[in-house]
């Protein structure tokens, strides 16, 4: 395995498996707020053991893993086929080694080779620049939190809102009603 599909494969592990230091501070920190023994505490809870177990077995966190995006800044002469290639062999690999779920389907037959790789799949966005160094970013994007997107435009005569705070507030109580039971949990606005 070369250096660069071990890198690729420890990517997708910890994008899998593990969350920002910051993010998972503040789902700790909103257990304040919370009622000791209330449902929200006690879901913050198991929200926090899931964390733990992901990163210590290296799972994923999320049953969703979604489609798989490579953001890739690289020297104008970088060789982008054979990194998409050897991003595709290291995504097979996650795949079988479980840090990502087999859920890509091929849009046209349904079928499911569980691999994650097929036309368009994973994603690859090239940045080129002048610098030597090359830099990988991965983002996987569950469907849950993008089915349940929302986009207003402010003033809102029928949510009676404006172009200020207030206004801002009612778009996101209103995204958030408008979605709750359609994405996935947790929902955490900030």
């Amino acid at each position: 395995m070369s250096e660069l599909q071990n890198s690729l494969l420890e990517l997708i592990r910890r994008t899998s498996a593990e969350i920002p230091d910051d993010v998972h501070g503040a789902i700790l920190a909103s257990l304040e707020n919370e009622k000791r023994g209330s449902l929200a505490a006690n879901a913050i809870k198991i929200i926090d053991q899931n964390i733990a177990l992901a990163k210590n077995k290296s799972q994923p966190i999320c049953q969703d893993t979604g489609s798989i995006l490579f953001y890739v800044d690289c020297p104008v002469d970088y060789d982008q086929i054979t990194f998409a290639e050897t991003a595709r062999e290291a995504v097979t690999l996650a795949t079988k080694k479980g840090f990502l779920r087999q859920n890509s389907v091929d849009s046209l037959t349904g079928k499911n080779d569980g691999t994650n790789v097929g036309p368009g799949a994973p994603s690859f966005h090239f940045h080129q620049h002048r610098s030597p160094e090359v830099s990988v970013r991965l983002v996987l994007k569950g469907g849950g939190c993008e089915n349940v997107g929302a986009q207003y435009s402010l003033p809102d005569d029928g949510l009676k809102a404006n172009r200020d705070l207030d206004g801002c507030r009612k778009a996101i109580l209103d995204a958030v009603l408008q979605a709750q039971g359609k994405g996935c949990g947790p929902g955490i606005l900030g």
